[in-house]
């Protein structure tokens, strides 16, 4: 699933996601703008704090999945 999904889905804003995970929100913005790809240590407290519903694997484009 995709964060801006999950966020959108569950009524989450993106700067209270960030607070949640102790990062800027500008962090989150440009993550759901697609300006930035989150490091493997962010992957890791995103799936963490979505229960698994934006897993590691939601970040792989098609290209590195194939």
């Amino acid at each position: 699933m995709k964060l801006a999904t999950y966020l959108h889905e569950n009524d989450i804003k993106p700067v209270a996601f960030a607070a949640s995970l102790d990062v800027a929100p500008s962090t989150i913005t440009r993550i759901l703008r697609g300006e930035r790809t989150p490091r493997i240590d962010l992957i890791a407290k995103i799936q963490n704090a979505t229960g698994g519903k934006v897993a590691a694997e939601d970040w792989m484009s098609a290209e590195v999945a194939a």
